[in-house]
């Protein structure tokens, strides 16, 4: 009965893409203080297939009085030059990867106005910098931040829309890029020491989770950070939000951004 009841005060939290490698840490790691809502593919009781709407709408026909989503779902194939990618798998990953995310998102937070305060997303290879035969994974992702920026300003002081880059985690997608084979250069002996090594550590990704996902950061929203460089913590956390500049993607013009700010 106790448990039951303690569970029951926990805050909601959805994580989409629990199965995989990153997911199912923050689902486990983060389940001792909230209510962890897990969902994949695998899953019986919260399936997605982020492939066919009528599956996310009947999921989210039963989610109510929310609180946070941690959005680790993605795919990364076709990996090949934008003119030799298979067109329908390159639509594909957009459509996965952005255009239903962004149709979940728009009606969990219709659903849950009152409620919803936190919303982190993950970014990848190629949103920062141009990664050749990788364009889709890198769109799908740069828009994804841009769409982050945007809600930041339209929910600013309701809910805070932020993105981490992880850095390079030993995941299937790692192992997608070993699989194709040598023709990938770096890319291919960087994910070999990868699978070897492990990558970089989760338990960074978790530490930011955690402080996102508290009351301590409230007001910082549309930034994107880096696990592996930016340096974020509750000690630094309010000089971090008073500066809007921080964590960003801005064109230097004196207009929009100035770096002496």
């Amino acid at each position: 009965w106790f448990k039951n009841y303690f569970k029951s005060q926990m805050k909601k939290i959805i994580i989409l893409g629990s199965s995989g490698e990153l997911g199912s840490y923050l689902s486990l790691k983060l389940s001792k203080s909230y209510d962890i809502i897990a969902v994949n593919r695998n899953e019986t009781k919260n399936y997605i297939d982020f492939s066919d709407r009528k599956s996310i709408q009947n999921f989210l026909k039963q989610s109510k009085n929310i609180f946070g989503l941690i959005n680790c779902y993605g795919i990364q194939k076709p990996i090949d030059n934008f003119s030799e990618s298979d067109f329908e798998e390159w639509e594909k990953n957009v459509h996965i990867n952005f255009i239903n995310y962004a149709f979940f998102l728009h009606n969990l937070i219709n659903k849950n106005q009152s409620s919803l305060k936190k919303v982190i997303s993950f970014s990848g290879g190629g949103a920062t910098f141009p990664r050749k035969k990788f364009s889709a994974y890198a769109v799908s992702k740069i828009s994804l931040y841009k769409l982050n920026e945007i809600l930041a300003l339209e929910f600013e002081d309701q809910i805070d829309f932020n993105i981490i880059a992880p850095g390079v985690i030993k995941s299937k997608m790692i192992q997608e890029i070993a699989d194709y084979g040598e023709s990938l250069g770096e890319e291919y002996k960087d994910a070999l020491n990868t699978l070897n090594d492990g990558g970089q550590s989760k338990s960074k990704v978790l530490d930011i989770c955690s402080l996102l996902l508290s009351d301590k950061s409230d007001g910082l929203t549309g930034r994107l950070i880096a696990a592996q460089w930016d340096e974020i913590s509750s000690k630094n956390i309010h000089h971090i939000i008073n500066n809007k500049s921080l964590f960003t993607l801005k064109r230097i013009d004196n207009k929009y951004f100035n770096g002496k700010k």
